[in-house]
């Protein structure tokens, strides 16, 4: 399935104003509701990070996992992953386990006993 992703400047805005996070060492989440019907993506990596492989590594890394979640999240929200200077060299298991308990905490995430 296709990742639909935020790609105008007033969507990050608005979910970094209105929307919650979480902050774990590999990256912020910030979960807002949208109205479209299917979760959408947006990632931010700074220049901070390094230079332009780096940042796209961090992305590629990050896409993949909401790749690879995007059925359990629930379809109404819109998901912005920022990417920290760890998103890079850390194991895939800890970026994976980093989106998923930020998701949980956010509610993002359906239940286990509705996926059936």
């Amino acid at each position: 399935m296709k990742i639909l992703s935020l790609d105008q400047n007033w969507q990050f805005l608005r979910l970094y104003r209105k929307g919650k996070s979480v902050v774990t060492s590999t990256m912020v989440v910030y979960v807002a509701p949208n109205h479209v019907g299917t979760p959408r993506l947006g990632i931010t990596a700074g220049k901070k990070l390094g230079g332009a492989v780096a940042r796209n590594r961090a992305k590629r890394r990050l896409r993949e996992l909401f790749r690879l979640a995007q059925n359990s999240i629930k379809p109404n929200l819109d998901v912005c992953i920022v990417a920290r200077a760890y998103t890079i060299t850390a194991p895939y298991e800890k970026l994976e386990n980093d989106f998923y308990s930020s998701m949980k905490k956010l509610g993002a995430l359906f239940d286990e006993e509705n996926i059936d």
